[in-house]
């Protein structure tokens, strides 16, 4: 039979290795282990101190954000398991997931880990499934889809040079890639970059690459 110290000792360490674990994956997006591990690790360290406060005061964490690390545990099976092999990752995706019934989570996990959609559409459905209550999950799926798709950037500039519609769209393709650039427009001497949202931030990027504003970045890589 096991002391009482021994018993103590025994519940420290793994205490400690629950402290550990969970400093080292809740301090980098980089996570060592899947959300699954790291919600079981995280239920030992609260079941010991008391209180996700407790947990993070000694891990150095808001309460709230370490609570988020549990969200996992209120999926459903299924769902756990795309968390479980990485499939799915995000402590966001994660913690929607968890605001929709267990049937919902089923059918939007595996269509954000086909990702047809992303973690900031599964905001939306969330908040989409508020207010219509009756409609179909697909239907919810197809209409945040839909919304995003409509969402346009559109970039003028002035054409100079020799460059036709093939070798600027060659330039741009460079820098944004092929799928998020919905359309160019050629009116004369006027040119229009017509870009989807994940474009337009692609093409910001580039901009600040080469140092340049966003009415100037369209020039210099025509120029380039």
């Amino acid at each position: 039979m096991k002391s009482q110290s021994s018993v103590g000792l025994v519940d420290d360490a793994k205490l400690n290795e629950a402290l550990a674990v969970l400093i080292s994956c809740t301090r980098s997006k980089k996570r060592p282990l899947p959300l699954t591990e790291i919600a079981l690790w995280l239920k030992i360290a609260v079941e010991k101190l008391g209180s996700y406060s407790a947990v993070a005061d000694r891990i150095g964490l808001s309460p709230h954000m370490l609570a988020q690390f549990s969200s996992v545990r209120r999926l459903a099976k299924p769902v756990q398991r795309l968390f479980e092999s990485r499939k799915l990752d995000s402590v966001d995706a994660a913690v929607h997931l968890a605001m929709l019934p267990m049937k919902e989570q089923e059918t939007v996990s595996k269509v954000l880990a086909n990702k047809d959609i992303d973690t900031a559409d599964v905001r939306a459905l969330v908040q989409l499934r508020q207010v219509k209550e009756h409609v179909p999950t697909k239907s919810l799926i197809r209409s945040v889809r839909d919304s995003k798709t409509k969402q346009e950037y559109i970039a003028e500039f002035v054409i100079r040079g020799s460059h036709d519609q093939g070798s600027m769209m060659r330039e741009f393709k460079k820098y944004i890639p092929t799928d998020e650039i919905i359309r160019l427009e050629i009116r004369g001497a006027l040119g229009r970059l017509v870009l989807t949202r994940k474009g337009k931030q692609a093409l910001l990027k580039t901009a600040k690459l080469f140092g340049a504003t966003t009415k100037q970045i369209i020039s210099k890589l025509l120029a380039s």
